[in-house]
């Protein structure tokens, strides 16, 4: 890349960086920043799904996203119970991940609130269709024999 050219313009080596240099660049700038050390953020928790490792999660407030992780460890010492729909508040760390190129926020401690507002929503759909008897076995219909047959 040093040798980099276009169109009749010389790129300066020290211009251009690497993946790997910009990313460094970029996880410096982040923990430089104070702003971004000992966040509060409130949101619901979605897309919940852990390994042996780690617990990973977005967290939403209906209009942004943000990527999380809790190591395994720290969550199992943690009075919390997280699943998709639950409403929290979180306090940690926003860190970048030089290899992936990957922002999140790490929290060290979950405050959990209650229900999101968007696992409510799902729950009074729930509700309503149930009283108009969507969900009664007498409504429920068995599909037709053409589509049976494509199901093959």
């Amino acid at each position: 890349m040093a040798d980099a050219e276009r169109e009749g313009d010389e790129v300066r080596s020290g211009d251009v960086l690497s993946v790997q240099e910009l990313n460094e660049r970029i996880a410096s700038a982040i923990e430089e920043t104070s702003a971004l050390h000992s966040v509060r953020c409130i949101g619901e928790v979605t897309d919940l799904h852990q390994n042996s490792t780690a617990l990973y999660f977005t967290l939403t407030d209906g209009e942004a996203e943000l990527p999380c992780m809790i190591w395994a460890n720290r969550y199992r010492d943690m009075d919390a119970e997280l699943e998709d729909g639950t409403e929290v508040i979180l306090e940690g760390d926003i860190e970048y991940w030089v290899e992936g190129g990957k922002i999140d926020l790490k929290p060290w401690e979950v405050i959990v609130v209650g229900d999101g507002d968007q696992a409510a929503a799902v729950e009074r759909l729930r509700s309503e269709l149930e009283e108009r008897g969507w969900f009664d076995d007498e409504q429920k219909q068995r599909p037709s024999a053409l589509h049976r047959a494509r199901q093959r």
